[in-house]
């Protein structure tokens, strides 16, 4: 589910288009996680902010794929006359 989350946050980010916003993204992660241990009265999991930060940097690869191809697709049924 982790994994999950952070894909979906990486796909909005990208969809800002801003780099500002996926360094903000990606901060807000790391702050989050650290506020976790910080608060947490028990150990935690260093593997969960792994999963998070792949997951996020999974999901904006996706949305870049995913701009390529809508961009050879849109390249591909262009008809020139």
């Amino acid at each position: 589910m982790i994994i999950l989350t952070a894909a979906a946050l990486g796909i909005s980010a990208g969809q800002m288009r801003s780099a500002g916003v996926i360094a903000l993204v990606a901060a807000l992660i790391g702050m989050t996680f650290a506020l976790a241990a910080i608060t947490s009265p028990g150990p935690v999991s260093i593997l969960a902010f792994v999963y998070a930060v792949l997951g996020y940097n999974g999901g904006l690869m996706l949305f870049v794929l995913g701009l390529f191809a809508n961009q050879r697709l849109r390249r591909a049924t262009h008809v020139s006359h």
